[in-house]
């Protein structure tokens, strides 16, 4: 309501400026002296209109009205108005009263939808909550000759032939359009063709070839006008509309929602001028898709929608269940046939129930099928069409092991032995005992078993509902496998065949694997042929064989067939095992991974392979690598230790030694590498094994201290550098440093440690690339001035007691 309150300040403009005075309004005062409630409801909303259309913000407005000489009481005499007027001028689509608004296009909705009700809903509200309907008049089609021309309405004309010319013009409230050199014409109240004849006539003083055949005339509406139409009645909303000129009863009832709860559908009556003009049925669209009665509106058309005369709830087993307005007189054979669409497939056309109100209260009335038509309704009867039971009268069922499991008759299959025949037993059926389901007379289940081998049974006499059910034999046993490991290509469970051999499951497993022995192939089978019932501890028993290449049995012990749950157990080669590789790197002739020839290849042997050391390389400075023990662990063994490692504190040596353990592939061995290989054999010329990383790096130039020193730096090695010179070089010892602990790692990855003698440290001698480690001890928090306060005024009270106690021992 502000923006509009703003947007009308602007009317101080148009009061000053005479390119928006309209001719139809009368001559506006001086700003300085003008009453805004003089102006009448049509010339105060025709300058809002144009104050709309300026685009101007709301501070722009209210500055330029001031600009033009409108006073601050005027400004409030404007919201004053437009308060008093509500929100009439916001272009609603419903009116009231004499205050018309701004003529808009017909937008074609229908902001009175209908909520979905449970159950039954009235026949042809569909019609009107449908929000994909619009029923829009369609403003595209060829000008209808008949249409009436009115106020607003805008014609083209177009001219062609000898002369050329089109021009567009705006029927005024007079009924006119203005042609120029020739006047205003009065079109109003005539047809388009009626226009079309006129204005030829009028036309031809101004273009002669109009009457000799040289030029042509051609007339079409442009932009249509609006009309309003009032609804009165049991309508959804009552009111006064605003629709396009093309739009017919049917628009004009979408738009205001429909008919109401009480409203008639098949009657409605269009009043024009006082007379009725037709009464529309919706029955004769939605039934019959006539829309004969559909007619154009014109202005101040009224539309009359009455109130029901009989309406009836058709329900239960018809095509169409809905609530029904019928007309007087109809019978219920017209209700059921015409409206509700006839009787749905599973209907009980004699089971038709009528619920009735009477003087005191509801009544019950059945109706036959033959009195359908005899049958007279009244206004609110319930029809309630019975539906046939769901239930067979002659039904058998076959099911289970058979080829055509299915429903059949029993007046065509009377016997167990007909029905079989008719369904098929499968190859596989368990003959022996079949399930017959059948209900008694009280409805409850019964089994019954059956031999189907035998000829009594096969006579057994079917009922009706009755069920047979054949097991196969697979269904009453175990599914058979059969289970092969080892070195195959694809170990594991196969399904049992009869017949089956060795061969034919290595086949099923992906064939041998490279290291397969042919040899001592074993096959567990389970011991089933006991009739002792005594304990034992053997329960399997144990067939070996040997294959040849070619997957033929050479041991004429091995042509039995497999059982079900046989176990197949292929071994492997002893000396097929696969080769384990080590790797070494740097500064050797041949660095790279080399494959291990036996279980005893030694580091002499690698470094032979590799073609021995260059010369810039550092025997000295070598390191070796070998897999962390939990790369040998089997999974539980290390499932336990992640265990302990999450129970353990993080403070204790043991979690973190875990840690260290289980996140490491690999760890520094301490290995004297110049003497493996100068002396091949010996107890440095250790055992390679699968994973082993050896590195030569270049002869180092440098040693590091690390630390508790008070700069850690590189220095450059050279011969006689000692331990405590690094130190001195590193700044010297660190306020916090351990220096009792202090160790050299070597760069082959031993250690050695200060010797603590009684006065003397002997300190670790250097080689190039050593690092000197200097433990840091952790910071003691050092002793408030009040903690030594209360630590000396206990020693002293403490000395004073032992005085005290002194004395009076003497």
């Amino acid at each position: 309501m502000k923006k509009i309150w703003m947007k009308a300040l602007l009317m101080g403009l148009f009061f000053t400026s005479t390119q928006f005075v309209f001719a139809q309004l009368p001559t506006i005062p001086q700003v300085s002296s003008m009453d805004i409630n003089a102006l009448s409801d049509a010339q105060f909303q025709a300058y809002l209109q144009q104050a709309q259309l300026s685009g101007l913000s709301e501070a722009e407005l209210e500055a330029k009205a001031k600009q033009r000489g409108l006073s601050d009481a005027q400004i409030a005499q404007i919201k004053a108005r437009m308060g008093s007027m509500g929100a009439g001028a916001t272009g609603a689509q419903k009116t009231s009263g004499a205050s018309y608004e701004s003529r808009k296009p017909f937008s074609g909705k229908n902001e009175f939808k209908k909520e979905e009700k449970e159950g039954l809903q009235i026949f042809g509200s569909e019609f009107f909550s449908n929000a994909n309907l619009t029923f829009e008049p369609n403003m595209r089609t060829a000008t209808p000759s008949n249409y009436v021309l009115g106020v607003d309405d805008e014609l083209s004309i177009d001219i062609y032939g000898f002369s050329e010319k089109t021009s567009k013009y705006k029927i005024n409230t007079e009924g006119q359009i203005r042609i120029p050199n020739i006047g205003p014409v009065v079109l109003a109240g005539l047809t388009v063709d009626e226009a079309k004849t006129k204005l030829r006539n009028v036309m031809a003083k101004t273009y002669p070839g109009l009457k000799t055949g040289n030029t042509f005339l051609q007339v079409s509406l442009g932009q249509i006008r609006s009309i309003r139409v009032t609804l009165i009645g049991e309508v959804k909303q009552p009111g006064t509309y605003e629709l396009s000129s093309l739009a017919t009863l049917a628009n004009a009832l979408y738009a205001s929602g429909g008919p109401s709860t009480n409203g008639s559908f098949r009657k409605i009556d269009l009043i024009r001028n006082g007379k009725k003009i037709v009464t529309f049925d919706l029955y004769d669209f939605l039934l019959n898709g006539d829309l004969t009665k559909n007619v154009l509106l014109k202005d101040d058309d009224i539309i009359k929608v009455h109130p029901y005369a009989v309406r009836l709830f058709v329900n239960g087993a018809v095509k169409r269940p809905a609530i029904y307005e019928s007309e007087q007189g109809e019978n219920l054979a017209t209700v059921i046939e015409k409206y509700a669409a006839g009787f749905a497939d599973s209907a009980n056309k004699n089971r038709i129930t009528i619920q009735r109100f009477g003087d005191l209260g509801k009544s019950i009335l059945n109706v036959e099928y033959n009195q359908l038509n005899q049958f007279a309704i009244k206004s609110s009867d319930s029809v309630v069409v019975g539906a046939i039971p769901k239930r067979f009268e002659n039904r058998v069922i076959a099911g289970g092991a058979v080829f055509y499991p299915n429903s059949y008759a029993v007046s065509s299959y009377p016997t167990l032995g007909a029905l079989l025949k008719a369904a098929q037993l499968k190859e596989n059926a368990f003959k022996s005992r079949a399930l017959l389901f059948r209900t008694n007379p009280s409805k409850d289940t019964t089994v019954t078993a059956v031999n189907l081998e035998s000829a009594t049974d096969l006579a057994l006499a079917l009922r009706n509902d009755d069920s047979l059910h054949v097991y196969s034999k697979a269904e009453l046993r175990e599914s058979r496998t059969v289970t092969i490991t080892g070195e195959l290509n694809k170990p594991g469970d196969f399904s049992y065949s009869e017949g089956m051999k060795i061969e034919d499951l290595i086949l099923l497993a992906g064939g041998l694997k490279d290291r397969a022995s042919l040899k001592e192939v074993e096959v567990l089978r389970r011991i089933r042929k006991d009739q002792t019932l005594s304990d034992t501890a053997v329960y399997n028993t144990i067939f070996r064989f040997n294959l040849t290449d070619s997957l033929t049995l050479t041991n004429k012990q091995a042509t039995i067939e497999l059982e079900p749950f046989d176990v197949v157990n292929v071994k492997n080669l002893p000396r097929n095992q696969a080769a384990g590789s080590v790797s070494i790197s740097g500064e050797v002739l041949f660095p790279g991974t080399y494959l291990l020839n036996t279980k005893k290849d030694r580091v002499s042997d690698l470094f032979k392979r590799a073609g021995g050391i260059l010369e810039s390389g550092s025997l000295g400075s070598a390191f070796f690598l070998r897999n962390t023990y939990q790369e040998a662990l089997k999974g539980e063994v290390l499932e336990i230790k992640k265990a302990l490692s999450k129970q353990l504190s993080t403070d204790t040596l043991t979690k973190k030694f875990l840690d260290s353990s289980l996140t490491r592939e690999k760890v520094l061995l301490s290995v004297n590498l110049r003497n493996a290989i100068e002396n091949p054999g010996s107890e440095d010329d250790i055992y390679l094994e699968e994973g082993d990383v050896i590195t030569i790096p270049k002869t180092p130039t440098s040693v590091q201290a690390f630390g508790g020193v008070n700069i850690q730096k590189k220095v450059p090695y050279f011969r006689g550098l000692s331990s405590r010179r690094l130190i001195r070089e590193s700044g010297g010892f660190s306020e916090n440093a351990n220096k009792k602990g202090t160790y050299v790692l070597y760069p082959n990855g031993k250690i050695k440690t200060v010797h603590n003698y009684v006065f003397f440290k002997t300190y670790p001698r250097l080689t190039a690339g050593a690092e000197l480690y200097v433990p840091v001890r952790k910071n003691k928090k050092p002793l408030t001035t009040a903690e030594i306060l209360g630590l000396t005024s206990s020693l002293v009270g403490m000395g004073a007691i032992i005085i005290g106690i002194l004395n009076a021992t003497k």
